[in-house]
């Protein structure tokens, strides 16, 4: 039957409201540019995994991600000023140990609740640890890092650790490791990974367990030493570095990890349609290769395997947290 130019006309002002109500979001979202709020500063494991995979997914959603780097209090202030923003699927965070897992366990008051205020969107990417020291001080080996170590406790001294803020898996893993290997240290926090190894790099501080990404061009240009990788095995661009678990400390791997969250109440729509955008980003070869160039792995997964992975990491470090007694304010 014809249908006529009222009639037609009536019916798209009938679609278009009906598309309205079926998501709101698609209409505001389409496109306005995303937000990805990253907690540490430029330069670090966080910033260049997060920039490698924004690239492509900006590129094939036809928006624009704007990458905020909000360092400070172990990944607090990225995760407050994300739940500052509206729950409109245009903000996003991307959560890492410190903010998602870690701070639960060390300090005693929190702006966020991170199981309930955040839901899983995917994960971006993982590197290793690597204990790095400064060239000057004597140590090529680890069984000399361990002497020296404990020459200095005797001493009534400790080698200084440097991480890249309390509460971070540089700080928690070195920790963890350090007691493991029969010693202490005292622990420096920074900003980030960047201003660490830069400082470690003028001989300010001694040691770092730092993700590969940040500390990997260093080691292999000679600035700093290499002397174990906390991993299950060899890293490809440092070949003679041994993983602690072959120098007889096992149960050791820790991972800098990140993946995007969203605040809870974000469209579910917006949800997926991010996650498919990462997952699609994280399967080409050539996203891949870049970011093993830099010493990260993808994490490719599920917005449920996400999740589930960030609940395992709870179930394995606040406990560690806990025994180790590690406090922050």
């Amino acid at each position: 039957m014809p249908v006529s130019r009222r009639q037609f006309h009536h019916r798209l002002v009938q679609w278009g409201a009906a598309a309205s109500l079926v998501s709101p979001w698609l209409a505001r979202a389409a496109d306005a540019p995303l937000r990805w709020v990253v907690p540490y500063p430029a330069g670090g494991a966080a910033d260049q995994i997060t920039r490698i995979v924004a690239q492509d997914v900006g590129q094939s959603t036809g928006q624009p991600i704007v990458i905020e780097n909000k360092a400070g209090a172990a990944g607090m202030i990225a995760a407050e000023t994300t739940l500052r923003a509206p729950a409109d699927g245009l903000t996003f965070f991307v959560g890492s140990n410190a903010p998602l897992v870690i701070n639960s366990a060390i300090y005693a008051k929190m702006g966020y609740d991170p199981v309930k205020d955040f839901v899983p969107v995917a994960g971006l990417g993982k590197a290793p640890l690597l204990l790095v020291t400064r060239k000057d001080l004597g140590a090529s080996d680890l069984r000399t890092l361990i002497a020296l170590a404990q020459q200095a406790q005797r001493q009534g001294k400790t080698l200084s650790m440097g991480s890249a803020g309390s509460g971070n898996i540089t700080h928690l893993a070195g920790e963890y490791a350090s007691e493991r290997m029969g010693f202490q240290v005292t622990h420096v926090p920074f900003s980030g990974s960047a201003p660490a190894i830069t400082s470690m790099m003028g001989g300010n501080v001694d040691i770092m367990f730092d993700a590969l990404p940040s500390c990997m061009q260093q080691a292999i240009g000679g600035r700093i030493v290499p002397l174990a990788i906390l991993d299950k095995q060899r890293f490809a661009a440092l070949p003679q570095v041994p993983t602690l678990a072959e120098l007889g400390f096992g149960d050791t791997e820790a991972s800098a990890w990140f993946g995007v969250v969203a605040r809870s109440g974000t469209p579910a729509d917006a949800v997926a349609r991010m996650a498919r955008a990462i997952h699609q980003s994280l399967a080409k070869p050539e996203a891949q290769e870049r970011l093993r160039r830099i010493g990260a792995q993808p994490m490719a997964a599920s917005t449920a395997e996400w999740g589930q992975f960030v609940a395992s990491e709870r179930e394995r470090w606040i406990p560690v947290a806990q025994k180790l007694g590690i406090r922050a304010e």
